[in-house]
């Protein structure tokens, strides 16, 4: 048996909720199997189609681990975060190779994998890093099917306590309303809310400077 393990994150990007790291392990005669099930980059996936490849993926995985990452563990840079998350996937899952989605640009990557090895301790384990590897590997994208699910389940367990805001991206405008209006009645955010990102900041300052009725 030659297991091979696949590692996404989603919600790396959003102004409100997690952020989740997955880890999706296989056995190499089951890559087949993901292929037949249509597995694909999460993001080119309904959210319908999302969670019924999901349910199939926990059936055909060896294992699956993830790590989900609250608001207030993300103030310090999050390319770091994510390194110490694939080492405890990586260290968890103990695969004979592991593929990741490289969250650095072209020129970082071989430092990445390589600082990311070293954290791993297991000297043996082939790494392949890349950007986009969600869209070429199956077994990543695999991973970005369960980030993805996971962090979805949780904004809709946030909907419930705010409201529906969106998915938390700065660029909705859904998001961009409730974190207005939030402000303005309660001069804070929720802790559902990553303070540092600069959507916060914009808010705040415009407030402040009577850009936005208060």
């Amino acid at each position: 048996m030659t297991l091979i393990l696949g590692i996404d994150e989603a919600g790396r990007g959003p102004v409100i909720g997690p952020m989740v790291v997955a880890g999706a392990l296989f056995d190499s005669s089951t890559l087949k199997a993901l292929r037949e099930i249509g597995v694909k980059d999460s993001k080119q996936l309904s959210r319908g189609q999302r969670e019924e490849l999901f349910a199939q993926i926990e059936t055909i995985a060896h294992s699956v681990h993830v790590l989900l990452f609250h608001p207030h563990e993300l103030e310090e840079n999050l390319t770091q975060i994510e390194l110490r998350a694939m080492s405890e996937v990586i260290q968890k899952s103990r695969p004979a190779t592991a593929v990741l989605d490289a969250p650095v640009p072209p020129g970082g990557i071989p430092a990445f994998a390589n600082r990311l090895h070293k954290m791993t301790g297991m000297t043996n384990l082939k790494m392949i890093a890349e950007n986009r590897a969600d869209a070429n590997y199956e077994v990543v994208s695999a991973a970005s099917i369960v980030a993805k699910v996971h962090r979805d389940r949780a904004v809709e367990e946030l909907w419930k306590e705010y409201g529906d805001f969106g998915w938390g991206y700065p660029a909705e405008p859904r998001t961009r309303e409730f974190l207005k209006k939030w402000y303005v009645t309660h001069r804070r955010f929720p802790d559902c809310v990553r303070h540092r990102w600069a959507t916060v900041q914009k808010i705040i300052y415009e407030c402040n400077a009577g850009v936005l009725p208060l």
